[in-house]
């Protein structure tokens, strides 16, 4: 009797231990943060954070919006965040300061920056004993504008007075109290939605166009990977890419139905100053190899005016996602 109970336990343990390895374990998920800046360089992929894209099976993905760069850079270099559009200087910035580990992705965001106000000018030149009010010191703007007043020799010439963030500019414009400045978009539209004193006076892009002779763009925003993410998950990346260049496609394309959903995630305040915003935002997509000879210049640029303001060198070759 005692055999066959013990025989009977046997059989049953064998039974379960079989029962249990054909049991597939769930797989853990890859957790994906990508984050961008309130503004132009997260408004062209609004619909991945509408339809919460590449969520499935294999990877758990999080869109975030923060409101300034500082906020992301230490969960970058933490590694708390695998994608994140970033002004292009930054990127470099963290590319020296990672030793490689993070990579350009993508150019998205070209020149948003522009001089507005009740003066009237029409070209950088016209500045020559003016006072123009910026915001950003130490980031692309500065160094962008102050690289264009040293090109025509006015560098002496024109007072800058900074501010400590766009949003109080863009009141000190609407107030009149600084009657011409350097503001980016969304910026531009909201100050000349507001008044019909206010003008865009100098599109900085065209002037940039013009000192460099052609050979750079105000390359002003773009995407970029933890590089040990985007060797581990590069069918993820591809996805990601893809996709990431139909939402510029379709923002591009359907203003309206955009400006609500970038509203409606908080990247810009109203829908209306989005959809009015999206066309004068140079929001693109060009991948890491067609848009690197256009970067490799810019950078220069920025290098040979102040190295600080790429992080000391410029990036190598493993800089680029291929």
């Amino acid at each position: 009797m005692k055999k066959n109970i013990l025989v009977l336990f046997l059989l049953a343990a064998i039974l379960l231990t079989i029962a249990s390895c054909g049991q597939k374990q769930p797989a853990e998920k890859t957790t994906v943060v990508v984050a961008g800046l309130r503004g132009p360089t997260s408004m062209g992929m609004i619909r991945l954070f509408e339809e919460q894209s590449l969520n499935s099976d294999s990877y758990s993905v999080e869109y975030i919006a923060e409101s300034a760069p500082d906020a992301l850079t230490a969960k970058i270099i933490n590694n708390e965040i695998q994608i994140a559009a970033v002004p292009t200087n930054l990127a470099s910035i963290l590319f020296n300061k990672t030793e490689g580990d993070v990579q350009f992705l993508a150019l998205n965001t070209l020149g948003v920056i522009h001089i507005v106000g009740s003066l009237d000018i029409n070209k950088l030149s016209d500045l020559k004993g003016e006072t123009l009010h910026i915001s950003g010191k130490g980031a692309t703007p500065d160094y962008a504008v102050n690289y264009m007043l040293q090109s025509l020799g006015l560098i002496d010439d024109v007072e800058l007075i900074f501010y400590p963030d766009h949003a109080s500019l863009a009141q000190a414009v609407m107030a009149g109290d600084a009657k011409v400045a350097v503001l980016p978009q969304p910026f531009v539209t909201q100050v000349t939605m507001q008044s019909d004193k206010i003008r865009l006076l100098v599109d900085l892009n065209q002037e940039w166009d013009k000192i460099t002779n052609g050979t750079s763009v105000l390359a002003m925003g773009c995407l970029i990977v933890n590089k040990h993410f985007a060797e581990n998950n590069r069918d993820f990346i591809l996805d990601f890419l893809r996709e990431y260049e139909e939402s510029v496609n379709w923002v591009n394309s359907n203003t309206k139905e955009a400006g609500i959903l970038i509203a409606k995630h908080g990247i810009l305040p109203s829908s209306n100053l989005a959809e009015s915003a999206i066309p004068a935002s140079a929001i693109v997509y060009q991948s890491a190899q067609d848009s690197k000879a256009d970067i490799d210049n810019f950078l220069q640029i920025l290098m040979d005016y102040n190295p600080s303001a790429i992080g000391g060198k410029l990036p190598d070759e493993s800089f680029y996602f291929k």
